[in-house]
């Protein structure tokens, strides 16, 4: 098994005039953090939405398991082993907490929509399955006690929880993560980084989009910047640190 678990080749997204995405190319390694950084309008959220085929790029190629995914719908990449978060919470708020990380689950059964709809036979065999499954990852994330809560009802900091819960019920081989630190305080952002740490010593491979430096430089395995849709810079945390190209689009270059 190759040890790149995803390839951008030359992908460009563009909207109307503007070009969020310019001929871009990278590599994933297989079981590693790898944070994507950049100041607003550097075309993160947009790899992300193309990654996973919420857009499809204008051209170029995206590879998962050396398998062409560019041009798949969303849930035939999830199909593949991709899963992601959004940077807004996405919850059924009126489904419990533990309802919540069951839909998720539902990509890797049998009985499809139907069969769970009027409740069939093969639904109620796996159903079983699938809850034990969805509360092995709210113990994950920390929100077994609240498994019964409506999702609508808990906090914005618990709600991005539940939603990497829900990912992580579709089994993926790989995890993008939209911003999952927005709106969370200090406490909040140290156990974030404690659970992708956990994701990854399950196997899982985790794309990470972030704005918090700390966070990202904590648990970051490879760090790549975009800047105008292109990346400048990638490597080790330690190198992102010193890269004078980084800090002058950070920073802004001195007069």
């Amino acid at each position: 098994m190759s040890d790149i678990i995803l390839e951008s080749l030359n992908i460009r997204k563009g909207f109307g005039g503007v070009v969020a995405l310019d001929n871009l190319t990278f590599l994933i390694a297989r079981n590693t953090i790898t944070a994507i950084i950049g100041p607003n309008g550097a075309g993160k959220t947009t790899l992300l939405n193309v990654v996973s085929g919420m857009h499809a790029p204008d051209r170029g190629t995206i590879f998962l398991n050396q398998k062409t995914i560019s041009g798949l719908k969303p849930h035939e990449i999830t199909r593949c082993g991709l899963a992601r978060t959004f940077q807004t919470a996405q919850i059924f708020g009126n489904m419990t907490v533990l309802e919540n990380v069951m839909v998720g689950r539902h990509v890797r059964t049998r009985a499809g929509i139907l069969s769970s709809a009027l409740r069939l036979p093969r639904m109620r065999r796996e159903e079983p399955v699938t809850c034990e499954r969805a509360r092995f990852y709210l113990e994950m994330v920390g929100l077994q006690d609240i498994a019964d809560k409506p999702a609508a009802s808990i906090p914005i900091g618990s709600q991005r929880l539940l939603e990497i819960a829900r990912a992580l019920a579709t089994e993926p081989e790989i995890l993008l993560l939209d911003e999952p630190a927005a709106g969370l305080n200090t406490q909040e952002t140290r156990q974030l980084g404690t659970l992708i740490r956990a994701i990854k010593e399950l196997g899982i491979t985790v794309v990470i989009v972030e704005h918090d430096m700390e966070l990202v430089m904590d648990i970051s395995d490879e760090i790549i910047v975009l800047n105008y849709g292109k990346r400048i810079a990638e490597g080790k945390p330690v190198e992102i640190q010193t890269n004078q190209e980084v800090i002058d689009v950070y920073l802004g270059k001195e007069e």
